[in-house]
């Protein structure tokens, strides 16, 4: 696929979801991380420079998946373009060899080869390659509304003339998606997004590196922007975070799942950071209890942790025993994960509960 046929797309998309905008790819590169279909770079989109990032496969897939992928990647573009908020100036950016240099570690392929993208800030309260304030609340927008916008739109896509039911009811095993070489259902593309959650979640509590809660809730942001366009949304919601173990911060996740319905992208970025915060926090403290000697620290400490100096403390820490707990942070791409990869390996009971609640809210 050359640029001139993915400009034809851009246009295509921007056609179907009423925006104009003057600005057209000036790129495309066969050079996508491990792991990732398609994405685009968000320091070389404030450097304005619009380049496409795509696996080397990627000229062998079906059309159909094409267009699925080119939707979710191109909503991140228009996001970007129509950003509501004031963007980081470029003074504002770090080297690129200081994020890239941090990349390339064992234990980071380790733990990005298995869930997907390698693309998260080193905090879980929005840390990323920018100082500023404005660098800060971009980076959380794309991680966020536009992880769940993008999703929304490539499957609204697809449900467009495959709607059955009487009632046009969205069904998880009637209603397919395109994957690379063949369609499959809606249930394993949702049974996707939540085993990785799993996983990534799971994984988190043991290893307390801050890069996997993002992955964590990224996929959440996956999986709210599939369910947005199921009219039990919240039975389904709900039944996943029993899934995750998450029952007790049910309300929170339901007014971010509220909030990015509405759009409402000063209130998305208040509850999400809201999250991240509450979460991580309850983390660190119990992984300091149980693997640092209380010789090490004092109680009184540990009730001082914020998540505006947990990194720093546990640093500290680390340092006390003699050694580091977590890399650093890792590059800023926006992009789709290579989903073929993970269909071969759902875990059918994962999903069990989410198919049996998406079935009992239409009988009701």
């Amino acid at each position: 696929m050359n640029l001139s046929q993915l400009n034809k797309y851009w246009l295509n998309y921007q056609m179907n979801n009423e925006f104009t905008e003057a600005t057209m790819l000036d790129g495309v590169s066969y050079d996508a991380a491990s792991g990732v279909e398609a994405s685009f770079d968000l320091l070389e989109m404030l450097q304005g420079r619009y380049i496409l990032h795509l696996s080397k496969e990627f000229h062998l897939y079906r059309e159909e998946y094409v267009q699925f992928i080119l939707d979710h990647e191109f909503t991140h573009l228009y996001d970007f373009l129509s950003y509501p908020f004031s963007k980081p100036s470029l003074a504002d950016l770090n080297e690129r060899a200081l994020r890239e240099e941090n990349i390339n570690t064992a234990s980071d392929r380790n733990i990005f080869g298995r869930y997907g993208e390698i693309n998260l800030p080193e905090k879980t309260s929005g840390d990323n390659p920018f100082s500023s304030d404005d660098g800060k609340k971009l980076f959380d927008y794309m991680n966020t509304y536009s992880e769940f916008h993008a999703c929304r739109v490539s499957l609204g896509q697809v449900l467009k003339t495959q709607m059955h039911g009487s009632r046009g009811e969205v069904d998880v095993e009637q209603n397919i998606v395109p994957a690379p070489y063949r369609d499959i259902s809606i249930r394993k593309i949702l049974s996707v997004c939540l085993r990785r959650a799993h996983l990534s979640y799971r994984q988190f509590s043991v290893m307390m590196i801050p890069q996997i809660f993002v992955i964590f809730f990224r996929q959440m942001m996956y999986l709210m922007g599939y369910l947005s366009h199921f009219g039990n949304a919240g039975d389904m919601l709900s039944s996943s975070l029993k899934i995750l173990g998450l029952e007790a911060q049910e309300e929170e996740y339901f007014r971010l799942f509220h909030a990015l319905m509405d759009a409402d992208h000063e209130r998305i970025l208040l509850i999400a950071n809201e999250i991240y915060k509450k979460s991580y926090l309850v983390f660190v403290k119990s992984y300091i209890r149980n693997h640092y000697s209380p010789d090490l620290y004092t109680e009184e400490e540990l009730e001082e942790i914020t998540p505006d100096n947990y990194s720093e403390f546990v640093e500290t820490l680390a340092n006390r025993q003699g050694g580091r707990i977590w890399s650093g942070r890792v590059s800023p791409v926006f992009g789709v994960n290579n989903v073929n990869r993970a269909y071969d390996g759902v875990d059918p009971e994962t999903i069990r509960q989410l198919v049996r609640a998406a079935r009992a809210g239409k009988e009701k």
